[in-house]
């Protein structure tokens, strides 16, 4: 009885998550972790990714072509 128990918790919880989707379509930030610059443009692109929310495709592709020396591209849904 305990194992159905468990595993009817867990097709619960897996049909609740399921159930909620993500809109890629707006307010994502995509930020680097690309080492600071004294360039007035790269000071300029790391300001707008941190500020300027869009949809996830676009955010994250202006944080790549900005990327410098990064290695990590984060991105966050803000809401």
């Amino acid at each position: 009885m305990k194992k159905l128990l468990l595993i009817l918790c867990i097709f619960g919880s897996s049909s609740v998550l399921a159930a909620t989707t993500t809109d890629t379509t707006k307010n994502w930030i995509c930020t680097t972790n690309a080492s600071s610059s004294d360039m007035s443009t790269d000071k300029a692109a790391d300001e707008q990714m941190a500020k300027n929310s869009g949809a996830a495709a676009s955010s994250f592709d202006f944080a790549a072509k900005n990327c410098r020396d990064c290695t990590k591209i984060t991105c966050e849904v803000q809401e």
